[in-house]
């Protein structure tokens, strides 16, 4: 596909995420506002790797989502505890061979592990969790439509585009 076609899908995909994300967030602020986030980190520009580096952001998403609700039930979150998750992160995602994709990871640790004072914590971060979660299904899911659908359409119109010049 040409880089244009390509630039214009990836615009697309984002419009799309950003409509839908920031529905969920009118209607479910905490939540929709980080099912956004995490909508946005999963798409991918490139329509080449796109099934594979979403899917590899998601799990990476869900390394740093895990981690964050783990730190929780361990210890107050503080420097300290965010720099373990960090670092676990980091280790996980190079185990799974996710690496291009440990910024994700990270971002869901911080996601999570951030409150407002005076918020119940525990409750703040599933919330967040389910955000993530769910930003990451429906970048999955642009992606598959976008990739399987619309790309293949564009590539057809191209194709014979070119064979009728």
């Amino acid at each position: 596909m040409p880089k244009l076609a390509n630039l214009l899908v990836y615009i697309l995909k984002c419009l799309l995420g950003t409509a839908i994300g920031f529905y969920l967030y009118r209607l479910y602020p905490t939540l929709g506002a980080w099912c956004l986030i995490s909508i946005i980190l999963v798409l991918a520009p490139d329509d080449k790797d796109a099934m594979n580096l979403a899917t590899n952001r998601i799990y990476a998403n869900l390394v740093g989502a895990g981690i964050g609700l783990t730190l929780f039930y361990i210890h107050p979150i503080n420097l300290f505890m965010i720099c373990i998750g960090i670092t676990l992160s980091i280790i996980i995602c190079d185990l799974l061979k996710l690496q291009a994709a440990t910024r994700s990871a990270g971002v869901a640790l911080l996601i999570i592990t951030m409150h407002q004072p005076g918020e119940y914590f525990w409750d703040v971060a599933l919330e967040r969790a389910a955000g993530v979660v769910s930003g990451c299904l429906i970048g999955i899911l642009i992606t598959y439509i976008f990739h399987s659908v619309i790309s293949k359409y564009l590539k057809n119109a191209v194709v014979e585009n070119n064979n009728s010049e």
